[in-house]
């Protein structure tokens, strides 16, 4: 049987390099790195080899000192999940003198009784570098290393595979973490829940949340195994026009959230019920609808609604302002009482599904005949539509092609009707469906 995957968390103060180390590990940019201190606020995990053996590497924010909301749950997030940890790497800056709150964590964290390996960043060059004299005080034999430059990164692993006693461990399988699970991306403007959806899936608190707008500032990959299926939840920051945001940093935290849209393999859009749907929840929603991917709208905060007695009609107005997202099933959500969250993960399994099982062609070309004996459809020249046959082109994302006599394109309203009625008769819904006129 194979071993369970030791954890292994990046620890220290704001701006020691812990992302650029994380990134340097894992051999990937994954971690969002800015020049700003305080970047990186939940905790980030991504699998890595190491001697052989998988493990599971987390990078963590910077501990801070501050009686500020955000602040103490980062604090206390990286406090957990160091009670949790196999191996803490505890990051110190070698271009500066230790800090006291500094040195009061790393104590700190010794009572644990975790393994613990001390790692003095940002020398670039060892044979010349002179260690601080404050580091002396905590008597450890330092690893000084540069992630920025790889150097030193081998004696690193070697620390760790020696810690861990990973050499001769039977690998783990991953059931391929690397990516080849369904990618889910929860997205929306800021403060809508996003992470608190994503906390009620998880039924954890792996995920910080706060009632401050803007907390989450970067695109955060949660690996989960849901009715035997690995997916990865992607938390992102609150999207918002590029033109509104005055802060730098949360910037490329928005441009990171809409590069991973086009990264997704399903996307959950949530809006909040409590506030009216305004331009910048339409801003979104159009491109989600540009990236061509399956969506599942979640109208989330149901338990602020005063007036529940209404659903259809609620309904029936948030449909009309997201009248192009007509294939998108809508769910009324609470992440406060878990109100149908569990209706997310279920389309998304039967999206996945639905993806993964080619439709036979001779079913499609019949389905098709039977909708267009059903209402007669015509072309933009005003001619009958009669294709000759009709094939899937691709599935991601969803092709349908109609090799016809002409290439004359079906019209506006008959090639909507003919969308809505294909993705009701073949079960896709969730997915766009496109159509490609060939002769």
């Amino acid at each position: 049987m194979n071993k369970k995957s030791p954890i292994i968390t990046i620890i220290g103060v704001p701006n020691t390099g812990k992302s650029t180390l994380f990134n340097r590990l894992i051999g990937k940019r994954k971690a969002l790195i800015h020049s700003q201190p305080g970047m990186t606020r939940d905790i980030y995990q991504f699998p890595v080899e190491i001697m052989g053996r998988q493990c599971l590497l987390q990078d963590s924010g910077g501990f801070f000192l501050g009686n500020e909301t955000i602040t103490r749950a980062i604090n206390t997030k990286i406090l957990n999940e160091a009670k949790r940890s196999d191996l803490l790497i505890f990051l110190f800056d070698g271009k500066r003198e230790l800090l006291g709150y500094e040195k009061d964590l790393f104590l700190e964290l010794k009572k644990n009784e975790k393994p613990i390996i001390p790692v003095v960043n940002k020398v670039d060059n060892p044979e010349k570098f002179i260690l601080p004299p404050d580091y002396y005080s905590l008597k450890l034999d330092y690893v000084l290393i540069s992630a920025e430059h790889n150097i030193g990164i081998e004696d690193l692993l070697t620390g760790i595979a020696s810690k861990l006693d990973l050499k001769g461990n039977e690998p783990e399988s991953f059931n391929n973490l690397n990516g080849a699970q369904t990618r889910i991306s929860v997205v929306g403007k800021p403060n809508v829940g996003k992470s608190s959806i994503i906390n009620k899936i998880l039924k954890n608190d792996r995920v910080i949340v706060s009632p401050i707008p803007g907390t989450t500032r970067d695109s955060v990959d949660l690996n989960i195994k849901i009715n035997k299926k690995d997916l990865v939840l992607v938390d992102n920051a609150g999207i918002r026009k590029m033109q509104k945001i005055k802060e730098d940093t949360e910037s490329a935290a928005v441009m990171r959230a809409g590069r991973d849209i086009k990264r997704a393999d399903i996307i959950v859009f949530v809006i909040d019920l409590s506030q009216k749907i305004d331009r910048n929840d339409l801003y979104i929603a159009r491109k989600i609808v540009d990236s061509a991917k399956p969506v599942i709208v979640a109208c989330n905060k149901w338990d602020l609604i005063q007036d529940k007695n209404k659903p259809v009609s609620i309904m029936k107005q948030i449909k009309m302002r997201f009248n192009f997202l007509y294939f998108a099933p809508m769910f009324f959500t609470s992440a406060e009482t878990g109100k149908n969250i569990g209706l997310i993960i279920n389309k998304v399994e039967n999206i996945h599904e639905k993806l993964n099982h080619p439709i036979k062609t001779a079913y499609l070309n019949q389905v098709i005949k039977n909708l267009i004996e059903e209402k007669k459809l015509r072309t933009e020249n005003n001619k009958p539509f009669n294709p000759k046959y009709v094939v899937v082109e691709s599935y991601r994302p969803f092709f349908i092609r109609f090799q016809t006599k002409s290439k004359s394109r079906l019209k506006t309203a008959s090639e909507m009707y003919l969308k809505k009625r294909v993705s009701h008769e073949l079960g896709l819904e969730g997915i766009p469906v496109f159509f490609k006129v060939a002769f």
